[in-house]
C-alpha cells in the first residue's frame, strides 16, 4: 500500500478524534452556536473532508487493484462507520458530551458529498489542475 496517499485521511482521523474528545465544559463559547444546527453544519464539513482525503488515499492505491478499483465504495464506508463510532464514543465515553443520530446523519452527508466531489473533480480533470497549483 502506498501510506502516503493515505497520510492525509489518518492524520484527519485522527483530527476529528482528538475534536471530539474535548468534554462538553471545555468547548468555548461563540455567537456561531446560536445559529440553528450549526454544530450540523461543523460535522458535514468535517467529514466532507474526511471523504475527500479517503477517496484520495484509496484511489491512490495503484498497486492493488481491488482497493483502487473500489476506492469510492471504501472511502463512504470507512467514513460512515468512523462517524458512527465518534458518536458512540461521545455518547458514553467523553464528559458532558452526547451522540446524536442528527450527527450521524451530518458525517454520512459530509462523507458522502466529499467523495462525491472528489470523484467529480477527477473526472473532469479539475483534480490535476487543483493539485498542480
Amino acid at each position: 500500500m502506498r501510506f502516503r496517499h493515505l497520510l492525509p485521511a489518518i492524520v484527519w482521523t485522527i483530527v476529528i478524534f482528538f475534536i471530539i474528545a474535548i468534554p462538553g465544559s471545555s468547548i468555548p463559547e461563540s455567537p456561531l452556536f446560536l445559529i440553528p444546527h450549526f454544530d450540523k453544519i461543523v460535522h458535514t464539513g468535517i467529514f466532507l473532508l474526511l471523504g475527500i482525503f479517503s477517496a484520495y488515499g484509496f484511489f491512490k492505491q495503484g498497486n492493488k487493484k481491488f482497493i483502487k478499483r473500489n476506492a469510492y465504495t471504501l472511502a463512504v464506508v470507512f467514513c460512515v462507520l468512523y462517524g458512527g463510532l465518534t458518536e458512540v464514543i461521545q455518547h458514553f465515553y467523553i464528559a458532558e458530551r452526547t451522540g446524536e443520530l442528527a450527527d450521524i446523519i451530518a458525517n454520512t452527508t459530509g462523507s458522502a458529498t466529499g467523495v462525491l466531489l472528489f470523484y467529480f473533480l477527477r473526472k473532469t480533470n479539475r483534480l490535476q489542475k487543483i493539485l498542480s497549483l
